[in-house]
C-alpha cells in the first residue's frame, strides 16, 4: 500500500468521468478498496484520506461536480 498509489488514483479519477462512473453504487470502504485493487491501485482508505486532507488545505470554494463531491458521498467510518 502507498500514498503514491493513492495519488495516482486521484490524479487518474479527477481527469476520467468513466473512471468515476465505476465507483458510482459503491457505499462503503470494502466495496470502494475492492474496486481501486481491480484497477491496479494498492493504497488503504486511511491513506487515501491523508492525501484528500493534504490536497484540500486551505480550499474555501468546493465545486458540485468532480472527485471530491464523489468522496464525500462514501460513509468512510
Amino acid at each position: 500500500m502507498s500514498t503514491e498509489s493513492a495519488n495516482r488514483f486521484l490524479e487518474a479519477i479527477a481527469y476520467d468521468e468513466t473512471l468515476r462512473d465505476r465507483f458510482e453504487g459503491v457505499t462503503n470502504p470494502d466495496d470502494f478498496v475492492r474496486i481501486t485493487e481491480q484497477l491496479g491501485y494498492s493504497f488503504s482508505t486511511d491513506e487515501l484520506m491523508a492525501i484528500a486532507k493534504e490536497q484540500s488545505q486551505g480550499v474555501i470554494v468546493r465545486r458540485h461536480t468532480g472527485v471530491w463531491k464523489w468522496l464525500r458521498t462514501i460513509s468512510w467510518v
